[in-house]
């Protein structure tokens, strides 16, 4: 969701001639520090115009919440990610995202207090961000499909770890404008938990929860 917002930024008229794979990477980074104040970063990226995609690999995103070390900032990694969408239109101030896939991928959600996490952070700066684009033409954006294959999901809070998983396919909901961030991470996280606590009575050895703390987590962020 992010990475589709910052790509919508970064489409917008002004930049709209700027189509160089370098440039749009360079792009990426600098609306990450100055309009998220977040860290993107890449090993390699290819803007393939003809085809509407974005293919980048050894994909880094963290936030710079004081109130989490720098480990538990990174929210995602992954060795590969593509994205696919009508992002490049002619109307400017509409971003459609078809798909975004990411493999090899470690994703870590860390909360400091109810309601607070890095995922949060990321997402109250996306919906400010597209907001603030343009008052009278508000940037419409919506993600119809997001998925990570090969993802290691970690869950954190006030530091302490709570649960990690190897997920073989991890699905993210759909995504759009009209979200806020508890309600688009409450349609994330709960049906994750599901997944990862049948899993884990199972006997799956890729499966470590913390069932305590879980549900000191779970109790105080329903509540």
């Amino acid at each position: 969701m992010i990475v589709a917002t910052m790509l919508a930024i970064a489409s917008t008229p002004t930049l709209a001639d700027q189509t160089m794979s370098q440039r749009l990477g360079d792009l990426l980074e600098q609306r990450a520090d100055n309009y998220f104040e977040a860290d993107f970063s890449y090993g390699n990226l290819e803007l393939i115009t003809l085809l509407g995609e974005v293919r980048a690999e050894d994909i880094r995103l963290s936030t710079r919440a004081t109130e989490l070390d720098k480990g538990l900032n990174e929210v995602l990694r992954a060795e590969s990610i593509v994205v696919e969408g009508e992002w490049l239109g002619s109307t400017k101030n509409t971003l459609i995202v078809d798909a975004i896939t990411a493999k090899d991928a470690q994703l870590t959600i860390a909360y400091w207090d109810k309601g607070k996490s890095n995922i949060h952070t990321l997402y109250d700066a996306a919906i400010k961000q597209t907001k603030l684009q343009r008052v009278s033409q508000p940037l419409i954006w919506q993600i119809k499909r997001a998925q990570l294959d090969n993802v290691v999901l970690n869950l954190f809070d006030q530091g302490q770890p709570i649960l990690s998983v190897r997920l073989a396919s991890l699905k993210l909901p759909e995504a759009t404008a009209d979200d806020t961030a508890d309600t688009y991470i409450a349609r994330l996280l709960w049906p994750v938990l599901e997944q990862v606590l049948s899993q884990a009575m199972a006997g799956d050895s890729d499966t470590v929860v913390d069932y305590g703390r879980l549900t000191q987590f779970i109790w105080r962020e329903i509540r």
